[in-house]
């Protein structure tokens, strides 16, 4: 493991000297070691401790969803003894997930690759697929920090996994997910959960908490929260993911979440 000094800390961090070391005095630096009486070794991947301040701010940050009726989404709930998607739904969740990320795959090159068919695609878009099958096929997941990086670090098996499950190294991820979690615990788990879910894909894709496939991780835990309330998958089209897109600048910009609640309504059982 690479450690840095104090100093390197707090030009990485953006902080004084002063409060990295206070930081390191109370303890509130993962896998720090004190090296004598004055000098700090610290972890060069360990993030910068979550501010108050900035968690207090996510915890009051305004979501809305407007006026909603739930009732035909109620109604779409089901039981099921066996897979909780089928392979069409599947087929269609790896589309939209991988559109997001601005990468178009048809539905016939995502079948040969999800039933193991050679394809003309490089080795890692194909991996990339395989793992979200397993993802999907595994689902119903926890939500919680743990669950976030072991989920990222599956969709990065055998293509990056040096990134899997890492935070991103820059500004203030790691503390606004424990902010988002906080959130999810809390005022959050009262909601519908269409609007949990919603709440959950467009926190997700603002904080971008993770060095790569965040938008894949997004959407399989907006998916994930609606299947475990026994609702079916909220299947798009790739055509449709500008319009996610602009519903979710809006819940980024305004907290107002109307938009892309309703396309996720729209989207169930389709």
């Amino acid at each position: 493991m690479d450690y840095i000094s104090v100093k390197e800390a707090s030009e990485l961090w953006g902080i004084s000297e002063r409060r990295v070391r206070a930081l390191c005095e109370s303890g509130r630096i993962e896998g720090v070691t004190r090296i004598g009486k004055w000098v700090w070794s610290i972890p060069a991947e360990t993030q910068r401790p979550a501010d108050g301040r900035t968690l207090r701010y996510i915890r009051n940050r305004s979501l809305r969803t407007g006026s909603q009726d739930f009732k035909k989404a109620d109604s779409l709930k089901r039981n099921r003894s066996g897979a909780l998607i089928n392979e069409e739904e599947e087929i269609s969740l790896i589309r939209t997930a991988f559109a997001l990320e601005s990468e178009n795959l048809s539905t016939s090159l995502v079948r040969g690759i999800i039933r193991l068919e050679t394809q003309d695609l490089p080795l890692s878009t194909q991996i990339n697929v395989l793992n979200m099958k397993s993802v999907l096929g595994n689902m119903t997941y926890d939500v919680s920090d743990s669950s976030l990086k072991e989920i990222n670090a599956r969709l990065l098996l055998n293509t990056d996994e040096k990134n899997g499950g890492r935070y991103a190294l820059s500004g203030d991820q790691r503390q606004e997910t424990e902010g988002m979690l906080q959130q999810y615990s809390g005022p959050w788990s009262v909601l519908h959960p269409v609007a949990r879910a919603a709440f959950l894909f467009s926190e997700l894709m603002r904080i971008k908490p993770f060095v790569s496939a965040n938008e894949r991780l997004a959407f399989i835990f907006m998916e994930n929260e609606l299947l475990k309330a026994k609702l079916p998958p909220a299947v798009f089209t790739p055509d449709m993911v500008p319009e996610l897109n602009a519903a979710l600048s809006s819940t980024r910009i305004r907290g107002n979440s109307q938009a892309l609640v309703r396309l996720i309504l729209e989207a169930l059982g389709e």
